[in-house]
Protein backbone atom coordinates (compact mmCIF):
# COMPACT_ATOMS: atom_id res chain seq x y z
CA UNK A 1 0.00 0.00 0.00
CA UNK A 2 0.64 3.22 0.65
CA UNK A 3 2.43 3.02 3.62
CA UNK A 4 5.36 0.77 1.76
CA UNK A 5 6.06 3.93 -0.42
CA UNK A 6 5.98 6.42 2.88
CA UNK A 7 8.12 3.41 5.02
CA UNK A 8 10.17 3.19 1.56
CA UNK A 9 10.91 7.19 2.18
CA UNK A 10 11.62 6.77 5.94
CA UNK A 11 14.28 4.27 5.62
CA UNK A 12 16.31 5.91 2.87
CA UNK A 13 17.66 8.13 5.53
CA UNK A 14 20.90 7.08 5.19
CA UNK A 15 21.14 7.41 1.62
CA UNK A 16 19.64 10.91 1.47
CA UNK A 17 20.93 13.30 -1.19
CA UNK A 18 20.38 17.22 -0.11
CA UNK A 19 19.51 18.41 -4.18
CA UNK A 20 17.39 15.79 -5.05
CA UNK A 21 13.83 16.45 -6.33
CA UNK A 22 10.99 14.22 -5.01
CA UNK A 23 8.38 13.41 -8.15
CA UNK A 24 5.30 15.33 -7.54
CA UNK A 25 3.01 12.30 -7.38
CA UNK A 26 5.00 10.69 -4.85
CA UNK A 27 4.33 13.93 -2.90
CA UNK A 28 0.90 14.53 -3.29
CA UNK A 29 0.00 10.99 -2.75
CA UNK A 30 1.32 9.99 0.28
CA UNK A 31 0.67 13.50 1.76
CA UNK A 32 -3.45 12.99 0.84
CA UNK A 33 -3.47 9.65 2.05
CA UNK A 34 -1.32 10.36 5.35
CA UNK A 35 -4.29 13.48 6.03
CA UNK A 36 -6.88 11.62 5.02
CA UNK A 37 -6.05 8.88 7.50
CA UNK A 38 -5.40 11.14 10.22
CA UNK A 39 -9.25 12.80 9.87
CA UNK A 40 -10.56 8.79 9.21
CA UNK A 41 -8.93 7.92 12.93
CA UNK A 42 -9.63 11.52 14.48
CA UNK A 43 -13.62 11.71 13.24
CA UNK A 44 -16.11 9.13 13.44
CA UNK A 45 -17.94 10.33 10.55
CA UNK A 46 -15.06 9.64 8.28
CA UNK A 47 -14.10 6.70 6.90
CA UNK A 48 -10.96 5.92 4.43
CA UNK A 49 -11.90 5.06 1.19
CA UNK A 50 -10.37 1.23 0.97
CA UNK A 51 -11.03 0.93 -2.84
CA UNK A 52 -9.58 4.32 -3.49
CA UNK A 53 -6.36 4.08 -1.31
CA UNK A 54 -5.54 0.47 -2.84
CA UNK A 55 -5.41 1.79 -5.96
CA UNK A 56 -3.98 4.23 -6.00
CA UNK A 57 -1.15 2.98 -3.65
CA UNK A 58 -0.65 0.24 -6.17
CA UNK A 59 -0.46 2.93 -9.06
CA UNK A 60 2.25 5.01 -6.91
CA UNK A 61 3.99 1.69 -6.51
CA UNK A 62 3.77 1.11 -10.32
CA UNK A 63 4.98 4.44 -10.81
CA UNK A 64 7.82 4.58 -8.86
CA UNK A 65 8.46 0.75 -10.50
CA UNK A 66 8.94 1.89 -14.09
CA UNK A 67 10.76 5.09 -12.77
CA UNK A 68 13.38 2.24 -11.76
CA UNK A 69 12.98 3.14 -7.47
CA UNK A 70 12.80 -0.19 -6.33
CA UNK A 71 14.58 0.30 -2.91
CA UNK A 72 15.24 3.02 -0.70
CA UNK A 73 18.63 3.32 -1.62
CA UNK A 74 17.55 4.63 -5.10
CA UNK A 75 15.37 7.22 -3.44
CA UNK A 76 17.73 10.25 -3.14
CA UNK A 77 14.91 12.47 -2.94
CA UNK A 78 13.69 11.13 0.42
CA UNK A 79 14.67 14.54 2.24
CA UNK A 80 12.56 16.67 -0.20
CA UNK A 81 10.08 14.28 -0.15
CA UNK A 82 9.56 14.41 3.51
CA UNK A 83 10.21 18.17 3.89
CA UNK A 84 7.22 18.86 0.81
CA UNK A 85 4.96 17.08 2.40
CA UNK A 86 5.57 18.42 6.19
CA UNK A 87 4.93 21.87 4.54
CA UNK A 88 1.76 20.71 2.36
CA UNK A 89 0.68 19.26 5.73
CA UNK A 90 0.80 22.45 7.57
CA UNK A 91 -0.75 24.45 4.93
CA UNK A 92 -3.57 21.91 4.90
CA UNK A 93 -3.56 22.18 9.10
CA UNK A 94 -3.72 26.17 8.89
CA UNK A 95 -6.29 26.18 5.94
CA UNK A 96 -8.60 24.49 8.28
CA UNK A 97 -8.03 26.07 11.93
CA UNK A 98 -6.57 22.40 12.82
CA UNK A 99 -3.46 23.35 14.67
CA UNK A 100 -5.43 22.81 17.54
CA UNK A 101 -8.08 20.47 16.69
CA UNK A 102 -11.40 19.52 17.89
CA UNK A 103 -13.72 16.67 16.88
CA UNK A 104 -15.82 19.36 15.14
CA UNK A 105 -13.25 20.78 12.76
CA UNK A 106 -11.28 17.74 11.86
CA UNK A 107 -14.88 16.27 10.72
CA UNK A 108 -15.94 19.76 9.25
CA UNK A 109 -12.53 19.92 7.19
CA UNK A 110 -12.92 15.88 6.15
CA UNK A 111 -16.49 17.07 5.13
CA UNK A 112 -15.36 19.56 3.18
CA UNK A 113 -12.66 18.02 1.58
CA UNK A 114 -15.07 15.15 0.51
CA UNK A 115 -17.72 18.05 -1.01
CA UNK A 116 -14.36 19.89 -2.99
CA UNK A 117 -13.68 16.34 -4.72
CA UNK A 118 -10.07 17.23 -3.00
CA UNK A 119 -7.02 14.73 -3.38
CA UNK A 120 -7.72 13.83 0.22
CA UNK A 121 -11.31 13.70 0.07
CA UNK A 122 -11.00 11.12 -2.61
CA UNK A 123 -9.78 9.12 0.09
CA UNK A 124 -12.87 9.60 2.74
CA UNK A 125 -16.13 8.50 2.49
CA UNK A 126 -18.91 10.05 5.01
CA UNK A 127 -20.58 7.29 7.41
CA UNK A 128 -23.18 7.53 10.00
CA UNK A 129 -21.54 8.39 13.26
Amino acid sequence: MIWRAAALCLLAAPVWAEDAVAPDYFVDTVMATSVAQQLARACPKLSLNPQTVAKDSDDLMNQLASDGIMSPSQMPWAADANTRIEIKVQAFLTEYGLDAPSEDKVCEAGLAEISAGSEIGRYLLEVPA
